[in-house]
């Protein structure tokens, strides 16, 4: 990290110079080089692994296996890193002088590790001028104790189910534990992923930096489309603005957008992970948002209202889909679902394995796992934002009912951490899903 903070450090001087009529090649440099990192430690082996297959099947010696350890963050940071060249190369002035400034951004604890992934022309005001008080203190603290509640006291709570029933013998349970699973498994990594970031943009707020928004409700979706507006913003601008856009975007023909768009949804699945599942994933994401795009028509959905439901309740079956294909890879997923429908994959195959073991669900799922599903189902869309421009628009508040909202508030965060600290000192169960992209 160091070394690549040095690199970027001295590639941004001479992007930072007008003057350098050698400004396109630094930048492709930088941008190689920083890609070339994050390749070697995270896509090297994966590449060597396709490789030795072809190999074996042409009766080849095979090459050796590589198991590089990555180093923590390297995802985020790598992007953080292109992000500032881009931006220097784009407006000169934005070049950083001072390495600790630029070591800083790149660095910054609370979202190094899982995003938000910040774009240096966001944050590069804040560094040096940034005002920390009480206010943006308490701000932070409670928007930290509701992420903290989100992964502690949810998300775990579905990552127990849903690794439980995806960890047992494939045999000992039926289509109900599939579906079951899944459903968990869309609230575990909404919660866990969401959570981390609501923390990450807490911290900072302590700090006095402001990072922006990185979930608006996906699950309220009403398409892929827009499902890719709401989950994980700050890398879908990333790759809209750093990608998609200098490709052309949507400028060039439709036959150009829709590779363009492929290209994009490639990659995302790529960055997600070394493995074929995530690159399905992303391929077909793309794939569902270019039928959209080709035969969806908007008015017409605004103006049925039962249509527009429909489409939302469309959207979440093969956004629920998608996850079971990026939780258990690609062959394990085609199982999964199939057994969602009812259908023993052996019995397609042969191999025949009637033994189903529905009382398995008896050791992972109990009342407070409905409970906390509901909860989650609940808190997934933004009622209240409704509720609270209606009695905004109906009756005057008046300052004392105020005081006792704030009150209340705070009496229930505080419920909250506590609760936290208590399932934290009991559990040591906490492993975030994105610490490992």
């Amino acid at each position: 990290m160091i070394a690549s903070i040095v690199f970027n450090y001295n590639i941004g001087l001479r992007l930072g110079e007008k003057e350098n009529a050698n400004r396109k090649l630094l930048l492709a440099l930088g941008i190689f080089i920083n890609i070339g990192i994050l390749f070697i430690f995270k896509y090297l082996g994966f590449s060597c692994g396709i490789i030795n297959r072809i190999l074996n099947s042409l009766h080849i010696k095979a090459l050796n296996d590589i198991n590089l350890i990555m180093p923590i963050g390297i995802s985020f940071y790598t992007f953080q890193e292109i992000s500032y060249l881009v931006d220097v190369y784009r407006k000169s002035e934005l070049s950083q002088k001072n390495l600790l400034n630029l070591a800083l951004y790149i660095t910054f604890f609370p979202q190094l590790i899982a995003g938000p992934i910040v774009r240096y022309h966001d944050i590069n005001e804040q560094i040096e001028n940034r005002g920390e008080n009480l206010s943006l203190f308490a701000q932070g603290a409670e928007r930290f104790i509701v992420g903290l509640s989100k992964k502690v006291l949810l998300a775990n709570s579905f990552a127990l189910v849903c690794d439980r029933i995806y960890g047992a013998d494939f045999f000992t349970y039926g289509s109900y534990a599939a579906w079951i699973a899944a459903f968990a498994y869309t609230l575990q990594i909404y919660y866990d992923f969401s959570g981390y970031s609501d923390m990450a943009i807490g911290l900072a707020r302590m700090f006095g930096f402001n990072l922006q928004e990185n979930f608006n409700y996906p699950y309220a979706a009403s398409s892929i489309t827009d499902f890719w507006k709401r989950w994980h913003i700050s890398l879908t601008n990333f790759f809209r603005d750093y990608l998609y856009i200098p490709l052309g975007g949507n400028r060039k023909g439709k036959v150009r957008t829709i590779l363009n768009r492929y290209i994009v949804f490639f990659i995302t699945g790529l960055w997600h992970g070394a493995a074929f599942n995530f690159i399905i994933w992303g391929l077909l994401h793309g794939t569902l948002m270019t039928i959209e795009r080709l035969f969806n028509n908007k008015k017409e959905r605004k103006a049925i209202m039962p249509l527009a439901v429909l489409h939302r309740i469309i959207t979440l079956i093969f956004i629920l889909f998608l996850w079971v294909l990026f939780r258990n890879g690609t062959i394990r997923s085609v199982k999964m679902v199939l057994k969602m429908f009812g259908i023993n994959y052996s019995t397609l195959w042969g191999d025949f394995h009637p033994l189903v073991i529905n009382e398995i669900l008896l050791l992972n799922i109990d009342t407070k796992f409905y409970i906390l599903s509901a909860i989650g189902i609940l808190f997934c869309f933004p009622w209240w934002r409704s509720l609270k421009r209606y009695f905004a628009s109906k009756f005057i508040v008046k300052q004392s009912c105020e005081n006792i909202a704030l009150g209340i508030k705070y009496i229930a965060l505080i419920c909250l951490f506590i609760l936290c600290y208590a399932n934290l000192a009991d559990n040591s169960y906490n492993p975030f899903i994105y610490f490992r992209f």
